[in-house]
């Protein structure tokens, strides 16, 4: 399993070479046309960029990590008419390909029909010589995550703030990684407490690069309401930030007292 450097996605190589993104968000423009900002379109910017990837990585599977669509209740003219035409263009790639669906993604189904193969929204789980339970985020995993090795998601989209030094705030992308406890894990989960050891996070940022990102160093504990940080396994303030270059910003806690210290 790897970063892909300076992108938003994950490649897993065995057993099938299989693609990761996540929050795609396939019509977000159309929400902001609601509040009068008009954006042309940026389906076709997407497919591409998708489609480059798994050319790039030679990928046999490509997995949606949820909200490959993303107006809610209702959806907009560019996941009914273009969002199909994208994924009907990628499968003729000849990849797989898999959606777990995330909170953004109601009645996908009925646009897609069996363009994707649908996993349960709290997850699934690839097994491997290290075991991936990959979900959205917005929801609790499954009994089968304390199987996996590592847990991956999206959700958050993600980004650390950080001050120049002329002041200003400017925000960058950022993959997060913390390592939690199993059994905090199994006891929130209501499961057989017997279950000891570590299990890696890994929370993917955002693949559309216009949706807004979750400034994670500026949150405040009560703000911290995603369900497996509830849990108490894993502690955001240990998780470490790393750019989609590779550069390792430095773990949450410290970027959270950094970015206090030079507003003071």
């Amino acid at each position: 399993m790897r970063f892909i450097p300076g992108w938003p996605a994950l490649l897993v190589e065995k057993p099938v070479k299989s693609l990761i993104v996540v929050d795609v968000h396939f019509g977000f423009e159309a929400e902001l046309a609601e509040k009068g900002i008009r954006v042309p379109s940026q389906t076709w910017r997407l497919e591409r960029s998708i489609i480059e990837l798994c050319e790039e990585t030679s990928a046999e599977r490509l997995i949606f990590l949820g909200d490959l669509k993303h107006m809610v209740p209702l959806s907009s003219w560019i996941e009914w008419r273009e969002m199909p035409k994208a994924i009907k263009r990628m499968r003729e790639l000849g990849v797989e390909i898999i959606l777990v669906p995330g909170n953004h993604d109601g009645d996908v189904d009925k646009i897609l029909g069996d363009l994707v193969s649908y996993q349960p929204s709290r997850g699934m789980l690839l097994e491997g010589r290290r075991r991936i339970y990959l979900l959205h985020g917005h929801t609790w995993p499954d009994e089968r995550v304390l199987e996996a090795d590592v847990i991956v998601m999206g959700h958050l989209h993600p980004v650390v703030s950080l001050r120049t030094d002329i002041g200003s705030v400017i925000s960058r992308k950022a993959w997060l990684y913390v390592r939690g406890d199993k059994r905090r894990l199994a006891e929130k989960l209501g499961l057989s407490t017997r279950r000891r050891g570590w299990i890696d996070l890994i929370v993917m940022p955002a693949f559309n690069p216009i949706v807004s990102g979750l400034s994670v160093n500026s949150l405040q504990p009560q703000e911290k309401l995603w369900p497996l940080v509830r849990s108490g396994a894993f502690d955001l303030d240990q998780a470490e930030a790393i750019t989609l270059e590779g550069e390792r910003l430095g773990y949450i806690g410290y970027l959270r007292r950094l970015l206090l210290e030079q507003e003071a």
